[in-house]
């Protein structure tokens, strides 16, 4: 059985699902782990809406490249503002 790691935890399943994405884009593939169910109201209290990103462990050190590269991209600007 294969173990998973944890690449990363972001604020709600909107950022989860666009890194997952992006993660998915690279050949990475992602779970989420989370204490709370899905909602249609978001729970931000006490760290409640954390997700946790969890990779495959081979693939940890790649996800971690892949996440830095994420990052970095939204740094240069996001080409929806002008």
């Amino acid at each position: 059985m294969d173990r998973w790691e944890k690449l990363t935890t972001v604020i709600g399943e909107p950022q989860a699902q666009l890194l997952a994405g992006f993660l998915a884009g690279e050949g990475i593939p992602v779970r989420f782990r989370t204490h709370v169910p899905a909602s249609v109201y978001p729970v931000t209290v006490d760290g409640l809406a954390e997700v946790q990103i969890l990779v495959p462990a081979q693939d940890l050190p790649r996800a971690r490249d892949a996440l830095a590269a994420f990052h970095q991209g939204g740094e240069q600007g996001k080409p929806w503002e002008s």
